[in-house]
């Protein structure tokens, strides 16, 4: 959903299934309301047609009620993921209003928030979703300057260094996004990168 007369956010991403695929069992979906914007990943257990099953389920919870508050929202996709193998989801709020990054979810699917100056990781707890999770927390970063979200399957290594993204974090986030791909894939799993930013920074 988008209000106003220009998009407040500029998004990109790269979503490739583990060679030998066809389909990928990862899958994320953005969804924005004037200055905030919501992010859901879900990385479905394992790979191919089941993994991507479960991880179109929490997209169909997430279409359900973007706007929706990010720990009831991860508590829906894990009822709704019962009927499937499962999934490491996450369920992200940038404000830019209240300049906050809120996220709640469960399993190995990274959030970090990245500037010039700035550096800092958000955790999610452990489990997967439509299998075993505790009741969800949600933890809450102050947005910095420029600041630029990332939000990544385990696809991709667990640490990663920010310095070749560095010089386009103004530019197209979809630009960032490739590069995280291409120089920190893993190379056995599933891999997405989403990348958000508000649009006023360009």
């Amino acid at each position: 959903m988008e209000t106003g007369d220009a998009p407040s956010f500029a998004f990109g991403s790269v979503c490739v299934p583990i060679q030998g695929e066809t389909v990928c069992g990862d899958a994320w979906s953005v969804a924005l309301d004037g200055r905030r914007a919501t992010v859901m990943l879900a990385d479905g257990l394992g790979h191919g047609p089941q993994a991507a099953q479960a991880s179109q389920a929490a997209l169909d919870v997430f279409s359900d009620d973007a706007a929706g508050e990010l720990r009831g929202m991860v508590e829906r996709t894990h009822v709704r993921l019962q009927s499937t193998r499962g999934a490491a989801v996450c369920a992200l709020r940038v404000d830019a209003e209240a300049q906050t990054v809120q996220c709640a979810g469960a399993g190995n699917v990274a959030v970090r928030v990245v500037s010039g100056v700035f550096d800092r990781s958000m955790a999610t707890q452990h489990g997967t979703a439509g299998v075993q999770i505790r009741k969800p927390d949600q933890s809450t970063l102050a947005l910095p300057l420029h600041g630029v979200t990332i939000v990544h399957s385990d696809g991709l290594a667990s640490r990663w260094d920010t310095a070749p993204i560095l010089p386009v974090l103004e530019r197209d986030p979809t630009l960032a996004a490739a590069i995280l791909f291409r120089d920190f894939s893993r190379g056995r799993d599933d891999a997405t990168v989403v990348v958000l930013r508000e649009a006023a920074i360009a």
